[in-house]
């Protein structure tokens, strides 16, 4: 995702520098030399010395936080520390929760914190806030995301994004919202065939925890009573990932092996990272939202999807680009002054719709709106 964002930035921003930062220097020059532009500058950065990282930071005008979600605070603490704009990827419900609870501080340093602006979260959020503001009534809300892959599968297992955050989502109990209620429901419960455009069409997915429950119920507002989230993944890597969770290999709790304490789900996450990544996979990512509720007391259902292609020259899937582009674009507003909200907010909070939608037609990614015809707003 990361080298996505940086190939978005250098190919449509006009920022002088783009710090590439990672704990692996190595890693980061390696990923620079490939972009082949003095533009990009390697970093070396760790997130968990909040000093040095606030010292990085502050050379810079925002930060793009592409980290695995579990140091979402940590880089927004330096981000507010050092008074830069700041950006991430999603938090997965709960870490969200926790950073919102720093809105008041982000204020105060006059900065602004984006939580989740990939492509769920993010543009799914900005769709559900351009439908809802058309409603005067909101009944119920339905996430989907799906992807089908269009290139030669690889023989070897992949994850179309963090390992940790696939485990999580297949094994943390996801939140939906029911009469009006958060709740929480069991991991893998929940299970539902649905129809996404071609080449994606009919998938099976089940409810998982996102971040977007943690904001777009009371964004949203106008009586909204239920809403949940639904990921279909193919069906191998679902069987596979169900799998492997099942066998208690998504674990936490700490076991012996041979003397040495172990947790499965760091061994299972560090083997899948391990793995060489000698062919990729391209595929097709389609993000849905479906609202329900009325608009002057006639009922009225919308419906938009953002339909993201593979980049063919950067020889990248649909997945990753939906969730790579939404944050340059993000970055790039903040740097210019053109997101004026302030503090610790979604992205239906803040982001313009049409022209975000606008931005991402240049960039492949389609959003459509459904209603008595079916066109795409740009």
């Amino acid at each position: 995702m990361a080298q996505d964002i940086v190939r978005d930035l250098l190919e449509s921003s006009e920022a002088d520098t783009i710090g590439v930062a990672d704990v692996n220097f190595e890693a980061a020059s390696r990923a620079v030399s490939l972009l082949g532009t003095s533009r990009a500058v390697a970093l070396k950065a760790d997130v968990t010395d909040t000093p040095a990282l606030k010292q990085l930071v502050s050379q810079y005008d925002v930060i793009i936080n592409s980290t695995w979600y579990q140091f979402n605070l940590l880089v927004m603490e330096a981000a507010i520390q050092s008074g830069v704009h700041y950006l991430d990827l999603g938090g997965l419900y709960h870490m969200t929760l926790k950073q919102l609870a720093l809105d008041s501080r982000a204020k105060d340093a006059g900065i602004t914190c984006i939580l989740g602006i990939g492509s769920s979260p993010g543009t799914m959020n900005v769709m559900a806030g351009y439908g809802g503001s058309k409603m005067t009534k909101i009944s119920k809300v339905k996430l989907r995301s799906a992807s089908a892959v269009v290139s030669k599968p690889s023989e070897v297992f992949q994850s179309p994004y963090s390992i940790r955050t696939v485990l999580d989502e297949f094994s943390l109990p996801p939140i939906i919202l029911r009469n009006g209620e958060i709740q929480e429901v069991p991991a893998l419960s929940g299970k539902e065939r649905f129809v996404l455009p071609d080449p994606v069409n009919e998938m099976e997915g089940y409810y998982t925890l996102h971040s977007e429950l943690a904001t777009l119920p009371k964004t949203l507002g106008k009586e909204v009573k239920e809403m949940d989230f639904i990921v279909a993944y193919p069906p191998e890597f679902t069987k596979t990932v169900t799998l492997l969770v099942r066998m208690g290999l998504a674990s936490r709790s700490p076991m012996k092996v041979k003397g040495v304490e172990l947790k499965p789900y760091d061994v299972l996450a560090s083997v899948v990272d391990s793995i060489p990544k000698t062919e990729v996979e391209l595929d097709v990512d389609v993000q849905r939202v479906e609202l329900y509720g009325e608009i002057d007391g006639r009922p009225m259902t919308l419906k938009y999807d953002a339909i993201t292609a593979p980049n063919e020259k950067w020889k990248i899937g649909g997945g990753t680009v939906d969730t790579g582009v939404p944050p340059s674009i993000a970055a790039q507003w903040l740097a210019k002054g053109r997101i004026k909200t302030k503090g610790v907010v979604p992205p239906e909070s803040c982001i313009d719709p049409l022209p975000y939608f606008d931005e991402l037609s240049r960039r492949g990614i389609r959003v459509y709106e459904y209603s008595e015809e079916t066109r795409p707003l740009f």
